[in-house]
């Protein structure tokens, strides 16, 4: 059975580090790990998830320190990226991927306005 997951925001606690929201809050639905930063911070995706899912969108590669981008346009950029992945879909392959799920029993839902102004 497929689960539908709606997002409505895409967060950055800092650079290789990025939360997928629901009504402000971090989603805890399956199939998403919670991770914690040193500071307790929550979060879904670091620089080793970022890694995995760059083999299956290359976009999502994690940020190095000897890449153009500065950290700032870095975390712009992939805010980006997601949003875009989750609107067309293509993030519910990625996500399967990332945590060995049969592919499209999960289905991520944009709900958060179509121009989206994200905040870095």
């Amino acid at each position: 059975m497929k689960k539908t997951i709606i997002v409505d925001d895409i967060s950055s606690i800092k650079h290789n580090h990025f939360t997928l929201l629901s009504n402000k809050r971090i989603i805890k639905d399956h199939p998403f790990i919670i991770k914690k930063a040193p500071d307790g911070s929550s979060y879904h995706f670091d620089k080793e998830d970022l890694e995995k899912m760059s083999k299956y969108e290359k976009d999502l590669a994690p940020h190095e320190e000897t890449d153009p981008l500065s950290k700032r346009e870095y975390i712009l950029k992939m805010k980006k990226e997601f949003y875009h992945l989750i609107r067309s879909g293509e993030m519910d392959t990625i996500l399967s991927r990332l945590y060995e799920l049969e592919d499209r029993t999960v289905q991520l839902k944009w709900a958060g306005p179509i121009e989206y102004k994200f905040k870095v």
